[in-house]
């Protein structure tokens, strides 16, 4: 059973396109599970794209993550995971034009899977000059066709009369969802959890820098490899394959070790990120 009203359902039932937006822990998550299940229960070709980078729950932390959700689901790490666009960093303020586009990228590629319907799940950051470039670039790049807003009071006003003036968009106005406020540090120990999980089976593996290519993420400053450095593992084709973090590297050598689940042999490209890992 779905939270909407009953016409603003339908109005998301027939947009190829929504996007969900809110501050902090309104419910986004929630609703955008339940919207999910309904639609698939519907016989929708539904698929989610998850672009909260510090908080994610379709691929790690540190990405924007594309899933496909089948049948009503819990949570939305159940969606069948499709592919990943890897940040390196766990907060939209550092990459705010990477972040939109990533995000933009999934949708498109969502569709041309041949999903009819896309929701997008965004990141709490709505405040500020920050979260109303972030989400002005998102809505630009995105295009959706309809947008769910969560709102304790009036918090999202002034981003909403920047994006929907003229545009003809279908906007949806919802009060909050009565859920607990997280502190700093629950984020940061939910963060820490996604990660061990998603890094779990990891080993080590020496790649031939002859071979495979060394890039920084957008966010970076240059090209840092540092022991500990959160690295996505893409494949031939550039796209992810997963995440690991680099062990060491061997200049003279021309060997970059790093840990990760990924089998060796379709690596052909490490994105550095900003982050670090710490496996213990």
């Amino acid at each position: 059973m779905s939270p909407l009203p009953a016409g603003a359902l339908a109005a998301v039932a027939a947009a190829r396109v929504t996007l969900v937006l809110g501050a902090p822990d309104v419910g986004k998550t929630t609703l955008v599970t339940s919207l999910a299940g309904v639609l698939a229960a519907a016989g929708h070709a539904v698929a989610v794209v998850d672009a909260d980078l510090g908080q994610s729950d379709i691929g790690p932390p540190t990405t924007v993550g594309l899933g496909r959700v089948r049948r009503p689901i819990d949570r939305l790490a159940e969606s069948e995971l499709v592919a990943l666009e890897f940040l390196g960093v766990t907060s939209p303020a550092r990459c705010l034009h990477a972040t939109a586009e990533a995000t933009a990228r999934l949708v498109r590629r969502a569709l041309a899977l041949g999903c009819d319907r896309v929701l997008v799940d965004t990141s709490g950051l709505v405040a500020g000059p920050l979260g109303l470039a972030l989400k002005r670039l998102k809505i630009d790049r995105v295009a959706p066709d309809v947008l769910v807003v969560l709102q304790r009071g009036d918090e999202c006003e002034p981003l909403l009369q920047a994006v929907t003036a003229g545009s003809g968009r279908a906007t949806i106005r919802l009060a909050a969802a009565s859920t607990a406020s997280r502190s700093t540090a629950a984020r940061r120990q939910a963060r820490r959890r996604a990660l061990h999980a998603h890094l779990a089976g990891a080993v080590p593996v020496t790649l031939d820098l002859a071979r495979v290519t060394v890039r920084p993420v957008p966010a970076a400053r240059g090209l840092g490899v540092v022991a500990g450095a959160l690295v996505a593992l893409d494949g031939p084709d550039g796209r992810t394959l997963g995440l690991g973090w680099v062990r060491g590297i061997d200049a003279t050598a021309g060997r970059l070790v790093v840990s990760t689940a990924v089998e060796p042999a379709g690596i052909a490209a490490v994105a550095i990120g900003c982050e670090r890992y710490d496996a213990a």
